[in-house]
Order: C-alpha cells, then sequence, then structure tokens
C-alpha cells in the first residue's frame, strides 16, 4: 500500500502546484477592487462645509464643498481663457473668492445659491473643479 500513498502524494502535490497561480491571481484581483472601492470612497465622499466652516479649518489639498450665496458684483469672466472669478458668502458674512476653469454656468448671477467643489488653495481663494448652481425660480412660491 506504501507505494499507492507515494502515488496519491505525487498526485495531489502536482494538483495543488497547478492551483497556486490561480489562487495568487484571485488574491491579487481582490486586494485591486479593495483598493479601487477604498480610494473612490474617499473621494466621493466631500463633507459639505459652510464658507466660515471652511475658513476656519484652513488651506487644505483635502476636497470639499462649500456652499454660500454668490456675490454678483464680484463675477469677472474670461470668455477667451475660460476663467471665472466670484465670491461666495454664507449668513455669517465670511466670504472666499472661488477661481474655476471651465465654461460659465448660466445660472450664475447675483444672490444664486452655490455649492463648489474643490479645494481651500489659502486663506482667501477656492480653486473650484465644480459648480452646482440651485434655480431660484424653482423654489419661489407662485
Amino acid at each position: 500500500m506504501e507505494p499507492q500513498t507515494r502515488s496519491q502524494n505525487k498526485a495531489e502535490r502536482a494538483r495543488s502546484t497547478r492551483r497556486l497561480p490561480y489562487y495568487i491571481g484571485g488574491a491579487i484581483v481582490v486586494a485591486v477592487v479593495g483598493w479601487l472601492l477604498y480610494s473612490n470612497i474617499l473621494n466621493a465622499t466631500a463633507p459639505y462645509l459652510t464658507v466660515g466652516e471652511l475658513l476656519a479649518e484652513g488651506p487644505s489639498d483635502r476636497l470639499v464643498r462649500a456652499t454660500g450665496v454668490v456675490v454678483g458684483q464680484t463675477i469677472v469672466w474670461d470668455a477667451e481663457d475660460l476663467k471665472l472669478r466670484f465670491d461666495i458668502a454664507d449668513e455669517s458674512g465670511a466670504s472666499i473668492s472661488v477661481e474655476y476653469s471651465g465654461v460659465r454656468p448660466d445660472l450664475l448671477e447675483d444672490g444664486t445659491q452655490a455649492v463648489v467643489e474643490g479645494s481651500l488653495r489659502d486663506a482667501t481663494t477656492f480653486d473650484a473643479s465644480a459648480i452646482l448652481l440651485k434655480c431660484p425660480s424653482k423654489y419661489e412660491e407662485e
């Protein structure tokens, strides 16, 4: 019986050796998918802050969303370079200057409620990667 046991052991080792690349490949796939989920969840979870809260935190590379009201007389649009600059303020009176590169939103005007996504570059300048504006006419009573 001993020769048969040796051949069974050899066969079992050969099978497990052939399966090893599949186990390694499976572990790599699980690790990559886990890393992608983790990194995307971190990037997708930007907190909403008022202008005052953002200023209290100070400059950072962290992705945040700041909410405030557009101060209309501060809107400067450079159509040639697609550069937009304007200020937003909150109820406390705190304000920041927002710089954005891209197409100017049609609804951008004085008093519009804005949500800007990006990071606070310095004490008063916010680099926006996205701008969301609320349409005031949708929320007015008829």
